[in-house]
């Protein structure tokens, strides 16, 4: 049985003062908090459960990152569980040799016709045709090794996994207290807006059931793309287990500035808003909840 702190809804205290913002809220409170999310420690789960594999690299100017990231895609484990595997670096029409470098090393080169990395991920998702897609940065911070755990911890009840900066360990220098109280406060809005609890919303590692992938209706540009994941997960009621990963520093020069938060803060609530009046109805024909899944060995 859930406690009582668990059942209050996420909206309890705020009060707003304008008859929009109540509406709002009013929005949010029809769709009650979900279980949270069952984190799985990295390393400790075995069982291998699909067969074919897209590893999808978005990258724009990661000439010696893309390098470094591929070369420590563990292929012998992948090929030791008897999966079959692409590597697809997704191309934001990069200026230096990031192409070359990732043609030369085995990966399939997608040259994207807009802009962004959202636009890039939503417009390769048709052309996905294996089993299961992971998706990770290419610029070296996040970890190629914790590929076979994502995919494993990938179930029929369990079709997303994310991997957690905030539940693992970031190396010194990899993220400044600001991006941390940054992602800490963006992670905590989305869980209060969508009633869905989730320790890091701008993750850049995950993997998916690619035909729960396809079922999404993405609508990112930029670098929103994860929050937009969530947000379309948590709206359709599909469950995303954690599992914690560690963060390094990154390998040439950063993108993202400060302002992107806000622009991730504004796609959740707009998301979320849009979605009140379709959550009602879903209400009415829902299936019956997702089992929650078992917790990892150790």
């Amino acid at each position: 049985m859930k406690s009582a702190k668990a059942q209050r809804p996420p909206h309890q205290g705020i009060k707003p003062r304008s008859r929009p913002l109540r509406k709002a809220f009013d929005r949010i409170r029809r769709t009650p908090p979900t279980r949270p999310n069952s984190p799985r420690p990295w390393g400790t789960i075995r069982k291998a459960v699909r067969s074919s594999l897209a590893i999808v690299l978005p990258a724009l100017n990661e000439e010696a990152g893309i390098e470094a990231v591929m070369a420590r895609i563990p292929r012998t484990i992948l090929h030791g569980r008897g999966l079959s595997w692409s590597i697809n670096l997704l191309d934001g029409r990069s200026t230096d040799r990031t192409r070359a470098v990732a043609s030369r090393l085995g990966a399939e080169v997608f040259i994207q016709s807009g802009h962004g990395k959202g636009a890039a991920f939503r417009e390769f998702i048709p052309t996905i045709r294996e089993d299961v897609t992971v998706l990770l940065d290419s610029d070296g911070t996040y970890p190629p090794e914790a590929i076979p755990d994502l995919l494993e911890a990938l179930g029929p009840d369990h079709p997303v996994v994310l991997g957690s900066r905030l539940r693992g360990t970031i190396e010194p220098g990899a993220m400044s207290e600001a991006n941390y109280l940054g992602n800490r406060l963006l992670s905590w809005f989305a869980s209060v807006v969508f009633a869905t609890h989730i320790s890091d919303v701008c993750s850049g590692m995950w993997a998916f059931e690619s035909d729960r992938l396809k079922s999404l209706d993405l609508s990112a540009n930029g670098f929103d793309l994860e929050a937009d994941i969530f947000a379309e997960c948590a709206l359709r009621r599909i469950p995303i287990i954690e599992i914690p990963i560690r963060y390094a520093r990154r390998i040439g020069r950063p993108k993202l500035r400060f302002r992107a938060g806000f622009r991730i803060a504004y796609r959740l609530l707009k998301k979320r808003l849009r979605a009140g009046s379709r959550l009602a109805l879903d209400d009415a024909q829902a299936p019956a909840p997702w089992p929650e899944p078992a917790e990892g060995p150790g």
